[in-house]
């Protein structure tokens, strides 16, 4: 019999990267941890024009507003070379430091993270990727992203023991930084777990339609709960969670991330009043398993009639300032971002970018 329950802060600290790494190293992408200083998290938190660090280099595409994917965009680089133009920019000397030597160690290329969220939202501003390759690449993903604001200010915000002493203030910051890994989204799947069953298991993708999901239904939904059952289910703490999984070329799982089980985390192809009550209606696109023998399950997918639609994180493309500017809210922001610009443009920028916008893989290979 499964009841609704109220989420408790340990159960969101339970998520938290550095709290279920070191217990599941052997199953996850290689990452390193980084703990933040205070003066670097204000910076995160400040709002007002963009101003990056000295030291850092970061090479963006200037949105268009009638440019298609396949046009070439313009490209600026921004600098903090000269002490007389960056006299006001932040300096996180160490910081910055600790992430060349980390992003060295893990190959060269990394995505970044806090101790709950990624920069999802932020990707517009990085050639549509989470792929970075230098300091400056990760700071200015954080830095815009309202995804790693939540993390900074409202993690705890549906515990019901939110307003008890030692809020998201008191933590110990951290930077994440997680070897940079080509994942095919039709790999990955979210799992819902209830009093340490599980309960369902969704299609991570779940607004576009694969059909090797649709052949092997039943096969991914055993394979799925044997990880489940004796990897994950009697090592981690909480006994509600949602787990997102990955299936590798080679049949292996890789954990991605855990996440609270609440409103918080997007329930996906299921709702939240279900997963609480514990009460899964019927759904044409699923399949029904056993977990642990005894508990009935469901695996949710998306069916080949269902109407393809855009990426969750469509509306996040076009930066504020812009949507700004053309209902007249607020232009001083992107003048702000011009005179940026006409300053950097002074300087050279014969740099060769030769880093490649991040693509699909072949989705016929298997």
């Amino acid at each position: 019999m499964f009841t609704a329950h109220s989420m408790k802060k340990q159960d969101v600290l339970n998520c938290r990267f550095s709290n279920w790494y070191p217990i599941f190293k052997q199953y996850t992408i290689k990452s390193v941890v980084i703990p933040l200083e205070n003066d670097f998290v204000s910076y995160l938190q400040e709002l007002g024009t963009l101003m990056l660090p000295r030291g850092v280099q970061v090479n963006i595409n200037l949105w268009k507003g009638n440019s298609s994917e396949e046009e070439e965009q313009e490209e600026d680089v921004w600098e903090d070379e000269k002490e007389t133009e960056n006299s006001g920019s932040p300096e996180f000397s160490k910081l910055i430091s600790q992430i060349t030597e980390a992003i060295a160690n893990l190959g060269g290329s990394v995505f970044p993270k806090m101790g709950w969220s990624s920069p999802k939202d932020a990707i517009w501003i990085n050639n549509n990727s989470l792929k970075c390759c230098s300091p400056g690449e990760v700071i200015l993903l954080l830095k815009s992203s309202d995804f790693i604001s939540h993390d900074l200010t409202s993690a705890f915000k549906l515990c019901d023991n939110q307003s008890s002493s030692g809020g998201v203030s008191d933590i110990k910051q951290e930077l994440v930084l997680r070897k940079w890994a080509n994942l095919f989204p039709g790999m990955e799947f979210r799992c819902f777990i209830k009093n340490k069953k599980l309960l369902g298991i969704s299609q991570r993708d779940h607004k576009q339609y694969y059909d090797y999901i649709d052949r092997e239904k039943e096969q991914l939904a055993v394979e799925l709960c044997n990880f489940i059952e004796q990897v994950v289910a009697e090592k981690f703490s909480s006994q509600n969670y949602v787990i997102d999984l990955y299936k590798k070329r080679n049949g292996e799982y890789w954990i991605i991330d855990f996440n609270p089980f609440g409103e918080m985390t997007d329930a996906l192809l299921f709702t939240w009043n279900e997963l609480q009550d514990g009460k899964l209606n019927s759904c044409e696109d699923s399949v029904d398993f056993k977990f642990a023998g005894d508990t009935n399950g469901q695996f949710r997918f998306a069916s080949s009639t269902s109407t393809l639609q855009p990426s969750e994180f469509l509306s996040y493309r076009m930066p504020v300032d812009f949507v700004h500017l053309s209902t007249g809210a607020d232009a001083t922001k992107f003048v702000d971002f011009l005179r940026m610009k006409t300053q950097n443009d002074q300087q050279s920028s014969s740099d060769d970018d030769s880093d490649q916008q991040w693509r699909l893989p072949d989705t016929s290979k298997p």
